[in-house]
């Protein structure tokens, strides 16, 4: 074997080189180019259905945060229609707990109103009330529930003697009519000194 058979390339292999570069260079580029076209369609598709669950959970907070928001505000007029009272002017305190109740509420203050009036004109009885605060307990916007606790403190003056303070704990149910929230049940809850 000489020099120049060691420099010289065969004609086979010199053949075979081109064709094989020829043909898989397009092939693999064509399979890179897909690849990459598939990948941008699906991120952009995440992206797409992110955007609209993330906007849709938004309004969903945001519906519950507005309905939770109603329920306090709503709940500090009704505690206070239902604690609030003067003796000289019974028509208005019992105006102000029909137009914050349930059809069911004001069936019962209905049938207790002549005893009610009677007591508060013999007792003598006012009372101003302040709402301290309110958290609301369980809430189910759909279903058009909620009920709260609403810490309160009343000044009550009877027989005018001189007002006592009293702080009262109550338990409040509420339930949407139409778009406003009514009491559809209230109750004391005891208050625990810290001692027990």
């Amino acid at each position: 074997m000489s020099s120049e058979d060691l420099e010289t390339p065969t004609e086979e292999t010199s053949a075979e080189e081109p064709s094989e570069s020829g043909d898989g260079g397009s092939n693999s580029r064509y399979l890179v180019l897909g690849t990459a076209a598939l990948a941008t369609a699906a991120l952009i598709l995440a992206a797409v259905f992110g955007i609209q669950w993330w906007s849709a959970s938004g309004n969903d907070n945001l519906a519950l945060a507005q309905a939770r928001d109603a329920v306090v505000k709503q709940g500090g007029i009704a505690v206070k229609a239902y604690t609030e009272l003067d003796y000289t002017n019974p028509d208005a305190f019992f105006q102000n707990v029909m137009n914050v109740s349930t059809s069911d509420m004001q069936t019962l203050m209905k049938n207790s109103e002549a005893n009610y009036r009677q007591s508060l004109a013999q007792a003598k009885t006012k009372v101003t009330t302040t709402v301290q605060d309110i958290g609301v307990e369980e809430l189910d916007d759909h279903a058009g529930k909620a009920s709260f606790l609403a810490a309160i403190s009343t000044l009550v003056t009877q027989n005018g003697q001189q007002p006592v303070a009293k702080p009262l704990r109550l338990e409040v149910q509420m339930t949407r009519v139409g778009q406003d929230w009514k009491v559809s049940g209230i109750s004391s809850v005891p208050l625990v000194s810290s001692g027990q």
